[in-house]
């Protein structure tokens, strides 16, 4: 059998011509595709698929590309095809794709409803790299760590035998759950499963849901595995993240840890990749190409033939429902690591605070327990789920609140600048001195955020120290490790802060945890409310008593009787779940159904809600008798983008092969028609948020 290098020296000496099909940098999706090259002679020894190269594309006369594959016929006329201008870099260099790393930019574009060089793109960050002149000294993302000596792994019963189930599914090309209570000690597991992987010669991928969780597990895993380790996530700089690429491509780094980007680090023989806190939204992107971290994880292991494992104290349905119908292993460790009892919860009634006068964010419960953990010496968290310092300005003349013109949201109040913010888009404005709407000359601050509440707290407790983690206080890099390491060291009493201070963070003397305005979640239009707002609540509870002492967590409610916080107040997700689901099963939602958000963005409103009419009618003609229910358009939670109306349909569906296709022939139709040129569309199927 000839070999590659054989293969192309015979094509030279019986001077056969070879061809390459290439992705082109920066077009629309309306005009993507493979545009067919010949390969000069002088390149054809150096040619392979998953080079960038320059070609020539109508006027211009050098844009970029990749090769996605080689082959020595075409069927387009040879007056019609160009010859490639340059290639790339050769595979040596982390700015050109593996044939294995290919696939997944191909997977990836089959999937996501975008274009080859979105795909491209996501898996290859950095397009061709430049030769510098002059050196510059790159930082090490793990300077800043202290190394420790490495503590031994013992793991109790319920861990061991979760290692043991878990294990054995190395090499086998598919995924694991592995359900563990908060404060139970996946992470020693973790480790253990690391360590063998090493053994063997491979590598391990983690991944965390928040950029605040790598902190604490790269601190321990430093500790263990020194300079082997890798960490990625956005805090990074380009010249950084370059550089730890590098290391990883070369095999200098064989342990990576990052956010949901670190899936396409150029990680060699993978042998486990773990997702930590599977359930998060954020292992969903927002941007295009939209895709799911668990669905290309489960992807490359299954390519890799390694081992995928999702582990979480309150995971995803999708995943809870996979492991009861055995069609990916399960594991369960229901106790803490310590033997401990799981915090005792307390639900508070603010109907009841508010009858009694008090307007503040704290029930007097809290304020009593807060008081006797500063007289323990203990420390307490409190989450909040609004940063700013109130949550909307209105007009007390017509009522109006103050929006973005940008996005159509309520812009938070900040009161460090005096200015009013939008969280969406950023855009911020000073408070406006009479209504926009009415000319009305009294304006009402209403609602509480993050700022406000620290400013409550500290007039309460003159005398502690407060810590604020939020968007606002966390913006600068590094930030996030000061306010965590300033917390582990005792340096502060009190922890206030957004989600990011909800899961995977581990502080022994935290003994208490107090969610403040709990039910902001509870009411939102997205089917998953419950479930997020019951996950929320068991993770920031799970933050209290992870050591030997007893925790407590307080959840403030303005409706305690949900069932949600009874279900949150008892730590059952079993029951939680049996519940949940036999509703989603009667109304057909995830996960006995997959569910596509087609949103449409379009100078007016009444043109967008056209347009989705016109989508949908497109769509059940094209679907057959392919199973499809739709959910009429409305206008978004987010109701504007950059000005413009937007409007959605949710498709409730089967995610396969043959619904995608029909999504994108009827979406590539949609775009084509000369009569939807002022609409922009997009997909997003099992979006993370239903707008």
């Amino acid at each position: 059998m000839q070999t590659e290098r054989q293969h192309t020296e015979s094509m030279l000496k019986d001077d056969i011509p070879l061809y390459a099909l290439v992705a082109i940098k920066g077009l629309p999706i309306s005009a993507d595709g493979l545009f067919t090259y010949i390969i000069p002679k002088e390149l054809v020894p150096s040619v392979r698929a998953g080079l960038l190269c320059s070609v020539p594309f109508g006027r211009i006369k050098e844009a970029q590309g990749m090769i996605i594959s080689l082959s020595e016929k075409t069927d387009v006329p040879s007056d019609k095809i160009r010859p490639i201008i340059s290639l790339g870099t050769d595979e040596t260099d982390i700015s050109s794709l593996s044939e294995f790393r290919l696939s997944l930019a191909l997977y990836i574009k089959e999937r996501y409803f975008c274009t080859y060089w979105d795909a491209v793109s996501l898996v290859l960050p950095f397009g061709k790299m430049k030769t510098r002149k002059r050196q510059t000294k790159i930082k090490d993302p793990l300077s800043d760590i202290e190394r420790h000596q490495s503590e031994s792994v013992v793991l109790n019963p319920e861990q061991q035998k979760a290692y043991d189930e878990i294990k054995k599914g190395f090499s086998s090309g598919r995924a694991h759950l592995l359900f563990g209570v908060t404060g139970s000690g996946k992470t020693l597991v973790y480790i253990k499963l690391i360590d063998d992987v090493l053994s063997a010669g491979k590598t391990a991928l983690l991944l965390v849901p928040e950029i605040a969780l790598t902190y604490q597990i790269v601190s321990r895993l430093y500790d263990r595995y020194g300079k082997s380790l890798a960490v990625l996530h956005s805090a990074l700089t380009p010249a950084e993240r370059r550089e730890t690429f590098r290391l990883i491509a070369n095999g200098q780094k064989k342990i990576v840890v990052g956010t949901r980007s670190a899936l396409f680090a150029p990680i060699n023989d993978p042998g486990i990749i773990i997702i930590d806190e599977e359930q998060e939204g954020t292992y969903k992107s927002e941007m295009t190409p939209k895709y799911s971290a668990r669905e290309v994880a489960a992807f490359i292991v299954k390519k890799s033939n390694s081992l995928l494992l999702i582990a979480s104290a309150t995971p995803s349905f999708e995943a809870y429902r996979l492991a009861e119908s055995e069609k990916i292993g399960f594991s369960a460790i229901k106790e803490r690591y310590n033997g401990g009892p799981l915090p005792k919860v307390l639900l508070v009634d603010m109907h009841d605070e508010i009858s009694e006068g008090n307007s503040t964010p704290f029930s007097s419960l809290l304020v009593s327990e807060i008081s006797q953990n500063l007289k323990n010496g203990e420390q307490t968290v409190l989450f909040m789920n609004h940063r700013g310092y109130n949550t909307f300005v209105s007009c007390l003349d017509c009522g109006e609140p103050v929006v973005c013109p940008y996005c159509g949201v309520t812009m938070p109040y900040h009161k460090k600048n005096e200015r009013l913010v939008c969280h969406y888009c950023g855009y911020s404005i000073p408070v406006p001195s009479k209504c926009p709407k009415c000319g009305g000359e009294t304006m009402k601050y209403s609602g509480i955020g993050t700022q406000k509440a620290e400013e409550d707290l500290a007039a309460i407790f003159p005398e502690a120290k407060i810590l604020r983690m939020d968007a606002d206080t966390v913006s600068e890099k590094g930030s996030r490790n000061e306010i965590l390491s300033a917390f582990s060291r005792g340096e502060c009493d009190i922890l206030l802060g957004t989600q990011m201070i909800t899961k995977g963070l581990d502080f022994p003397n935290v003994t208490l945890v107090g969610v403040l305005l709990a039910d902001t979640m509870l009411f939102s239009s997205d089917f998953r409310a419950f479930e997020k707002t019951f996950s929320l609540m068991t993770q920031v509870v799970g933050r209290a008593g992870r050591s030997q002492k007893t925790g407590r967590a307080i959840i403030q409610s303005f409706y305690p009787e949900h069932r949600v916080f009874r279900y949150a107040l008892d730590q059952d997700y079993a029951g939680f779940y049996r519940n949940e689901t036999a509703f989603r099963k009667t109304m057909l939602y995830p996960p006995f159904c997959d569910i596509c958000q087609v949103s449409f963005i379009a100078p007016t409103e009444s043109k967008a809600f056209d347009a989705a009419e016109r989508f949908e009618n497109e769509l059940r003609n094209a679907q057959g008798d392919m199973p499809l229910r739709v959910i009429p358009a409305k206008a978004t939670h987010v109701p504007m983008v950059e000005t413009k109306p937007r409007v959605r349909i949710l498709l409730k569906c089967i995610d396969n092969r043959s619904q995608r296709k029909i999504l994108s022939d009827v979406y590539l139709s949609f775009i084509k028609n000369p009569a939807n040129k002022e609409i922009r569309i997009d997909i997003d199927m099992n979006p993370a948020n239903i707008g």
